[in-house]
């Protein structure tokens, strides 16, 4: 939970408040910059974890390394851990594009082109590997969807939520009806 004020007054009336049911330790008062930022960087550190497992299995399928095993042995490093290190179709929802394009535009509004390109190449691998997706899926079954049925199991961007926004299986689905359509 962050917090933040111009008044010291109303950050002790809300750290109260907040303290009625958040851990008091987790209450960071911050400048509204640095409040801002940081929610934007929690989103696109998470991203971007995600964009490097998906990265690293176009890499492993390229040189025949297992993706499950690599991630396994990048996760048991303390400094790195396991968590968001399952290679997948990308990732989805409602924050983390919009949080890293949010930070591509702050980047760029503040003369650092350099950083907000490497912040689109998050969004960049996350397309790529949708459409890698695809072309694995079709490839897979003779290169052709053509007078096939397909089942999209998992339709909302993650699991334990009907949350279907942004997420990758509309990208997988239309790139499916376009090879079916050439």
């Amino acid at each position: 939970m962050e917090l933040n004020s111009k008044s010291s007054q109303t950050l002790s009336f809300l750290k109260n408040v907040y303290a009625q049911w958040v851990p008091e330790d987790c209450i960071i008062t911050t400048n509204l910059w640095s409040a801002e930022l940081s929610k934007l960087a929690v989103n696109a550190f998470l991203a971007q974890r995600i964009s490097s497992v998906n990265a690293m299995s176009a890499l492993c399928e390229a040189t025949g390394a297992n993706v499950s095993e690599v991630s396994y042995a990048v996760g048991k490093d303390s400094r790195i851990r396991p968590k968001f290190l399952n290679a997948s179709v990308g990732f989805g929802g409602s924050c983390f594009q919009k949080d890293i394009l949010n930070l591509v535009y702050i980047c760029e509004c503040n003369g650092l082109p350099e950083v907000a390109e490497y912040w689109k190449q998050e969004i960049k691998i996350n397309d790529y590997q949708k459409i890698r997706f695809v072309n694995r899926v079709v490839a897979s079954m003779f290169n052709s969807v053509s007078g096939k049925k397909v089942a999209i199991l998992g339709f909302a961007f993650k699991k334990d939520t009907g949350d279907t926004r942004e997420t990758p299986a509309i990208d997988v689905c239309k790139g499916l009806l376009e090879t079916r359509l050439s």
